[in-house]
């Protein structure tokens, strides 16, 4: 598929800027300069497009997080370095990152599982590490499961407000990600936890 980047580029920034429902596959070909009949010579359907978006972005998230859980370091350290890692990567294509938090789950049934799939692993890695500082004694006892998934939906939400350009690049981002996030589970003092 030679346009296959041009083609999920146009389908990328279409289905942020529109949302998957209102894009067609005429805006799609008519992006590319094609008609909608050459456009199915190089890709089968719209949710082919979606799941191909959805798939290859968790895709380097989830090689992010493999690469940085298995660095050296501390269970903290490497969790700031995956945090950094991720909010470059949605600094570098917020676009693709709204795809995937926000229209993700229109991909139908089996096409969706490879998502699926890697999402999960992504989870755990994060999860794994909160869990490894916990037993490490860095980071207050917390449930890892619930620290990933707030830490993640943090992550994510970023493509809401982050601007190319704007007064804090994505490394100044990716810092204050973790500064803030790991601050909160580090371990203190004796009777220093917030009572829930």
């Amino acid at each position: 598929m030679a346009r296959g980047p041009e083609i999920l580029g146009a389908a990328a920034d279409l289905f942020h800027s529109r949302g998957y429902h209102a894009t067609t596959m005429d805006d799609i070909a008519q992006a590319v300069g094609l008609k909608k009949g050459s456009l199915y010579y190089y890709v089968t359907g719209k949710e082919v497009l979606l799941r191909t978006l959805a798939e290859e972005t968790i895709a380097g998230y989830l090689a992010d997080g493999e690469r940085v859980a298995a660095e050296q370091g501390s269970a903290a350290e490497r969790l700031a370095r995956l945090i950094e890692a991720h909010v470059a990567r949605l600094c570098a294509s917020p676009e693709r990152v709204t795809v995937l938090v926000r229209e993700s789950h229109y991909v139908p049934g089996d096409l969706a599982e490879p998502v699926r799939s890697m999402t999960r692993r992504y989870t755990r890695i994060v999860s794994d590490l909160v869990a490894e500082g916990i037993d490490a004694g860095d980071f207050s006892p917390r449930d890892p499961q619930v620290a990933a998934l707030m830490l993640l939906g943090a992550l994510n939400w970023a493509h809401r407000w982050y601007q190319a350009g704007g007064r804090l690049g994505a490394a100044d981002i990716g810092r204050e990600f973790a500064a803030t996030f790991l601050d909160g589970l580090r371990k203190r003092g004796e009777g220093a936890d917030v009572p829930l």
